[in-house]
C-alpha cells in the first residue's frame, strides 16, 4: 500500500510539474496576452494578415517552408492558448502525404513516438484523383499527436475545399486549455 501512496503521489508530482510549463511555438510559450505572443511572432519574422474571431492570422517562415500561423485566444480575446500552422493546399496526394511524413519524423524525432496515430488509406494503390475524393468524403485519414510537455501537437491531413487537402500543425497548451474547460464547466 506505501509503494502504491508513494507512486501516486510522484505521478501528481510530475503532472504538477508539467502543468506549470506551457508548451512552445518557435520558442515562445504559448501563454499569456495575445498581443505580447503576436508581437513575438512578429519579431521572429512573421507578418499579421488579419485577425477573426479570437484567431489572429500570420504568414512566414516555419522550417524553412512558407506557412499561415493562426493564433487562437480565449473568448474574451486576451489570453493565447493554442497556435496552428496550415502549409498551401494541393491537388496532388504524393505532395500531401510527403509533406505530413516529413513532419512526423522531425515531431518523432524530436518527442518520440507519437501517443496517438491513425494513418488509413484503403488502398495504397489508388489514384491520386480516388486519394483525393476519399479525403474529401472522410475515408482517408492521416493524423498523428505527441503529448509533450506543456500540451499536445497534432499533425494532419485534411479536406481543404472542393478538391483540395491541406498539412495542419495544432499546438495546444494544455494549462490554458483547461483553464476553458474549467470556466466552461463553470457555465454548465
Amino acid at each position: 500500500m506505501r509503494k502504491f501512496l508513494v507512486t501516486i503521489t510522484l505521478l501528481f508530482s510530475v503532472i504538477n510539474i508539467m502543468a506549470q510549463e506551457h508548451l512552445s511555438f518557435k520558442g515562445i510559450p504559448i501563454e499569456g496576452s495575445m498581443t505580447a505572443f503576436c508581437q513575438k511572432l512578429k519579431a521572429k519574422g512573421f507578418t499579421q494578415l488579419g485577425h477573426d474571431n479570437n484567431v489572429t492570422m500570420f504568414t512566414g517562415d516555419f522550417t524553412g517552408r512558407q506557412a499561415t500561423v493562426g493564433v487562437g485566444a480565449t473568448d474574451d480575446g486576451k489570453s493565447v492558448h493554442s497556435v496552428v500552422v496550415i502549409f498551401d493546399e494541393s491537388r496532388e496526394w504524393n505532395t500531401l502525404v510527403n509533406t505530413y511524413d516529413y513532419y512526423k519524423s522531425l515531431y518523432t524525432r524530436k518527442y518520440g513516438e507519437p501517443s496517438a496515430c491513425r494513418e488509413h488509406n484503403p488502398s495504397r494503390q489508388d489514384s491520386n484523383i480516388s486519394l483525393m475524393y476519399e479525403l474529401g468524403q472522410g475515408t482517408v485519414t492521416y493524423a498523428s499527436a505527441w503529448s509533450v510537455t506543456g500540451g499536445t501537437i497534432e499533425l494532419s491531413i485534411e479536406k481543404a475545399g472542393y478538391s483540395d487537402g491541406v498539412v495542419i500543425i495544432r499546438y495546444r497548451d494544455a494549462q490554458n486549455v483547461e483553464t476553458i474547460i474549467q470556466k466552461d464547466l463553470e457555465d454548465i
